[in-house]
């Protein structure tokens, strides 16, 4: 199945002729690349369109933010100037010599009117309230507080605790007012009380304060706004069909994000610092739609014209390419017939040409390329039969060990017989039919132990050896032949000169992600500056040792760093007359 795939790949692939298919590959490989760049090109400049219209939209959020924070700023100014007026405070506790409470009302309602812009559009009314009982006041933009009882405000009378409330007037336009709120007290700096005297009311049209500006066609807002209290309620919105926004987000998940998205409209946020008041300003995404469009109808015709370009250019150079192919194709053909004597050649400089070249040294070089082949296949068969010898003389040692053992179990010499199962054990180990790179901890052991038991016996049992090896560590899986020249060192330059009876202990252990091997022995050990050098050989590839002591260490300790890693690898202790103890570090394998 897999093959019928593969050739029907093929055949769709390489069907027509090379003219064919290098037109098309031209193409698509041409335009593949021209589609991802146009793509990447139109998310570019579209990202950089909706960054463009972001920033226009948070510097018109901006400006409108701060020109009401201005008109909050005036507005207050005006009021604590109200209130902090000598003349208005000595009217209202009554310290003037006029007592006609008319003519003190009018006093003061000329002080208010200078301190206000009463024409201004938004401003609809600016009144003081005096909680002076005893001294009467009345005037355009003054009376009792009694009197605010009968005003339809009043009902919202907890309001007059806060900076600002919120109520709809009385008139046939149902106008919604937002009414700022300024207490007057005195100060007397004598005996340094304060006196509740009343407060001003400043009622502004909060349509007219809060409505956005309006686009070119005067019709309608270049944009809506929505504004919150600092309780999240919605005080005041440009177009109603937005008020829904609050519903499914909040004011804090929207100022969270630079770009929003809700209905047909982009979303960014404001803060007005004088009341704490929230806005979301909603831009229409038609702006948005119209760039894009924009964009899309001038790079397409330019997409067209390339790919046509694309396509002419394919179609003149592979038609000369193909040509000069067919020609090289039908020297093939020639050549095929067994005519080697091809003269002609194809002209040009690049790579078709340099074949046609190629192609007529191979016809010239063919039959010294038979002759090197057919020396080449006698030089194998050469190596296969020595390969051959080799296999054979293992065998001859196996089957010369057995013949000795046998000589010595009928002349009852047992312990030759010992020496050379323990030798055929060891040449087996080291020849390694059955063996790979890596065996058990217990196969290592057995074949240290082998080693061992010839060394005693050689040495006439001068050491004893002790194996401390735990459990858990006897199916973990070392390098082969790492312990036996460690311990050949050990018995060779430490135990063999001893004037007494030596020990050698060699201990397995598994420490946490390590696999621990300790030999140690009681035998000459080593100076300070003797174990340096050794460290120091072992563990540096570049240094050579010209009387090539501990080379075995050496390469078990480059072996281990080389299959394992350079942190692992074999570390010396060592003092003169006190032996020595080789610690090798190793990874944890089952």
């Amino acid at each position: 199945m897999r093959v019928r795939r593969k050739q029907k790949r093929r055949n769709i692939l390489h069907s027509g002729t090379i003219f064919t298919q290098l037109v098309l590959f031209t193409v698509i490989i041409s335009f593949i690349p021209i589609i991802f760049v146009s793509t990447v090109l139109f998310r570019k400049i579209s990202s950089m369109v909706t960054e463009e219209l972001v920033n226009s939209h948070y510097q018109l959020a901006a400006q409108y933010t701060s020109n009401l924070e201005n008109s909050f700023y005036q507005y207050k100014d005006s009021l604590r100037q109200i209130s902090n007026n000598t003349i208005v405070l000595d009217t209202l506790l009554g310290n003037t010599k006029n007592k006609n409470p008319y003519v003190r009302g009018t006093n003061v309602s000329v002080e208010i009117n200078k301190s206000l812009h009463l024409d201004s559009p938004e401003l609809r009314n600016c009144m003081v309230y005096s909680d002076i009982t005893d001294n009467k006041i009345y005037g355009n933009r003054v009376t009792m507080m009694e009197g605010a009882s009968t005003e339809i405000w009043y009902i919202n009378h907890e309001a007059l605790t806060k900076d600002y409330f919120i109520y709809s007037s009385g008139d046939k336009k149902r106008s919604t007012i937002l009414s700022l709120i300024q207490k007057i007290v005195y100060l007397d700096v004598t005996n340094y009380k304060t006196k509740y005297v009343g407060f001003i009311k400043l009622d502004l049209y909060m349509e007219k304060l809060f409505s956005p500006t309006m686009d070119d066609s005067e019709e309608n807002y270049s944009y809506d706004v929505i504004i919150l209290d600092q309780g999240n309620r919605t005080v005041y919105s440009s177009n109603t069909d937005y008020n829904g926004i609050t519903d499914k987000t909040t004011y804090e998940q929207l100022s969270k994000k630079r770009i929003n998205y809700y209905k047909d409209a982009m979303v960014c946020t404001g803060f007005e610092k004088n009341y704490g008041l929230k806005m979301i300003f909603l831009f229409s995404n038609q702006q948005l739609i119209n760039r894009k469009s924009e964009i899309e109808s001038t790079l397409f015709p330019i997409f067209l014209i390339v790919a046509a370009v694309i396509v002419v250019t394919a179609f003149v150079f592979t038609r000369g390419f193909s040509g000069r192919v067919a020609r090289l194709i039908d020297k093939f053909k020639v050549a095929e017939t067994g005519d080697l004597t091809i003269t002609e050649e194809i002209e040009g400089n690049d790579e078709i040409t340099v074949l046609d070249r190629q192609f007529s040294h191979m016809l010239l070089k063919l039959d010294g390329l038979i002759k090197k082949n057919y020396i080449q296949q006698l030089e194998k068969k050469e190596s296969e039969f020595r390969n051959l010898q080799l296999q054979i003389n293992p065998h001859f040692l196996y089957n010369t060990l057995e013949t000795i053992s046998s000589i010595a179990a009928v002349n009852k010499v047992f312990i030759i017989c010992d020496l050379c199962e323990k030798l055929g054990e060891n040449f087996r180990y080291s020849l390694g039919k059955n063996y790979g790179e890596f065996v058990t901890v217990t196969q290592e052991l057995a074949h240290t132990k082998n080693y061992v038991y010839i060394q005693q016996t050689r040495f006439g049992n001068k050491f004893e050896v002790f194996y401390n090896v735990d459990k858990e560590a006897e199916d973990k899986r070392i390098l082969r032949f790492i312990l036996q020249p460690i311990v050949e060192n050990a018995i060779v330059h430490g135990l063999s000169n001893m004037e007494g009876k030596g020990t050698l202990e060699i201990s397995i252990s598994r420490e946490e992600e390590l696999l621990v091997i300790k030999i140690a022995d009681d035998g000459a050990g080593m100076d300070a500056e003797r174990l340096e050098e050794i460290s120091r050989y072992i563990n540096d590839s570049n240094i050579e040792d010209k009387k090539r002591h501990s080379i075995g260490i050496r390469n078990v300790n480059q072996r281990i760093k080389l299959a394992c890693g350079s942190e692992y690898g074999i570390t010396i202790e060592s003092a003169l007359n006190r032996g020595s103890c080789f610690t090798i570090n190793l990874p944890l394998m089952q």
